[in-house]
């Protein structure tokens, strides 16, 4: 596939801990992402997977099959869709004491790593502490070669265009000004992926704080954002500080629009929602 990784760097991340939630059918996606991740997610990194599922004796009996990851499972209870989605970030917060690596990220369940993480990645740099993976739906070619695209593919430029003038931007941010997750139209510029951040430690928990907050902000007055999570994070991209990595990190295999990027984090489950 063409495109080739950054140049890498000496190694700047210590130890990074990985947060997902799993629970039902999830936990078994789980196990597949934690082995792949086992070889290929920050090989340099001292590695800690931290799970939250209903099935917490099924992870600690599968745990010893991993060669250097440490594994740990938080028991909760069975959660449905989109309630899986939506009590993420209140679930971090409460367990915020546990989860003490230099760097977290989470990943939605349902993801495999199929290549070695870059080590160029410098969470030093990252902007208020945070990086945010852009969308791979929305994502375009960047310079010369999103003309080519739109060349090969006029039917997505009439798309986009229409997406555009809808939006404000290549994405579906929420439009309810109720919502805590509302995102003004003047500032729909880039949007962002919920099933894979980062983000040094103060900075991770910090965010999932104040997301719960906003959370629970709609649940009160019986909102549901549009895209759940996502569209809270999205209020997050657009109204705060944060660096943004490309849709390597959360790759749709066949998407045309990747066709630039080498993956290193691919979604294996939900392809029709991330690439709308």
């Amino acid at each position: 596939m063409p495109g080739a990784h950054p140049t890498t760097l000496t190694p700047v991340i210590g130890s990074v801990g990985v947060v997902s939630v799993a629970t039902n059918r999830y936990v078994h996606y789980w196990m597949e992402m934690a082995t792949s991740a086992d070889a290929l997610l920050f090989p340099e990194a001292e590695l800690t997977m931290h799970v939250f599922t209903d099935q917490p004796e099924l992870v600690e009996e599968f745990a010893p099959q991993l060669s250097r990851i440490r594994v740990h499972p938080i028991r909760i209870d069975s959660l449905t869709w989109p309630a899986a989605t939506m009590q993420r970030f209140q679930l971090i917060s409460e367990h915020a004491d546990s989860l003490t690596q230099d760097v977290l990220v989470h990943l939605d369940a349902d993801m495999l790593i199929v290549a070695r993480t870059p080590m160029n990645l410098d969470p030093q740099t990252w902007q208020g502490g945070m990086a945010l993976v852009r969308h791979p739906g929305y994502r375009r070619p960047p310079g010369i070669a999103r003309a080519k695209f739109y060349l090969r593919h006029p039917s997505r430029l009439a798309r986009d265009l229409a997406r555009i003038a809808k939006e404000g931007g290549l994405g579906t941010w929420e439009r309810n000004a109720a919502s805590a997750a509302y995102v003004p139209r003047s500032r729909r510029s880039t949007y962002v992926c919920g099933a894979t951040w980062m983000g040094r430690r103060e900075a991770f928990i910090a965010t999932c704080a104040l997301l719960a907050a906003n959370t629970a902000h709609d649940d009160a007055i019986g909102r549901i954002a549009l895209w759940h999570d996502e569209s809270h994070m999205n209020w997050f991209a657009a109204m705060r500080e944060r660096s943004l990595l490309d849709s390597s990190y959360c790759f749709v295999e066949g998407a045309v629009n990747l066709s630039d990027l080498e993956p290193l984090i691919v979604a294996v489950e939900k392809s029709d929602e991330r690439t709308r």
